[in-house]
């Protein structure tokens, strides 16, 4: 997958997007665009010395094919390449740059655009759900921004709200610094945000239940700074942890019906 990796270009269908042996003249945004991102991501979040030019193309390869989706609302007739409320929700394996060319699978002539029929992009998908994440990184170009979330800076706390589509991986990338949350079941409630100051030494979040029932949910916590902490789910004790630097906690709250809103400080280093 990594062999066919195209790099950052400007327009949405080079974007993150698999090139084949004949560069941007082939199709592109192919099943391989967001398989191969997946490890591009995952790269750039757990091995990577310098992980955020990988980020930028790794991401980039998530929301990359995502473009040949069909959807929309009623008003817009139910998606832009093939409109009507039968074609709704319907995608395409791939996409054809030139302004006119041949395309790939019955070798059907076609101008610019998304192909007419899904080819392998269901694999595709399965990678894009597998990389979905909303990450924060300090880029040395452009800043300190969220990958799938919109991020508000307050002295020194840090606010963000993931909209990565599952709302169930978040991470931290600043520096040589990598803080790793992933759920094990339901997601980081919708529109709330996920706080931590700068020392990592409090993280706040929500948790939405996805089931029809209370439970204990599993989360997986990586890279918290050496220390004691203590774990709360709604103001209650959950847990006491002794980290050394780096390595993974397995924490287990109480989610009730309404979901559970915990907590994560650093007590003593």
């Amino acid at each position: 997958m990594s062999g066919t990796r195209g790099w950052l270009e400007t327009a949405y269908y080079y974007l993150g997007s698999d090139y084949r042996g004949s560069g941007p003249s082939s199709y592109t945004l192919s099943y391989m665009a967001q398989m191969g991102g997946w490890a591009v991501a995952d790269y750039a979040l757990y091995f990577a010395q310098d992980p955020f030019p990988y980020l930028r193309l790794g991401y980039a390869s998530y929301l990359s094919s995502w473009a040949l989706l069909n959807s929309g609302t009623a008003e817009s007739n139910h998606g832009y390449w093939n409109p009507g409320k039968n074609n709704d929700g319907g995608a395409a394996g791939g996409f054809e740059p030139r302004p006119w060319g041949r395309a790939w699978l019955g070798n059907k002539e076609m101008g610019r655009g998304s192909w007419w029929y899904s080819g392998e992009i269901e694999l595709g998908y399965n990678g894009a759900l597998r990389s979905a994440a909303t990450i924060v990184a300090d880029d040395p170009i452009f800043g300190l921004l969220a990958y799938g979330g919109e991020i508000v800076r307050a002295k020194n706390l840090i606010e963000v709200i993931p909209k990565d589509g599952l709302r169930a991986r978040f991470h931290i990338v600043r520096g040589k610094q990598r803080v790793h949350i992933l759920l094990d079941r339901d997601g980081f409630a919708k529109d709330k945000p996920i706080s931590f100051d700068d020392a990592l030494s409090v993280i706040r979040f929500t948790l939405e239940n996805r089931a029809t029932v209370s439970h204990e949910a599993l989360i997986r916590v990586a890279g918290l700074p050496a220390g004691s902490y203590k774990v709360t789910a709604q103001n209650h004790l959950a847990q006491k942890l002794a980290v050394n630097s780096g390595e993974e906690q397995q924490l287990r709250v109480s989610v009730g019906a309404s979901g559970s809103n915990v907590s994560i400080e650093r007590v003593s280093r």
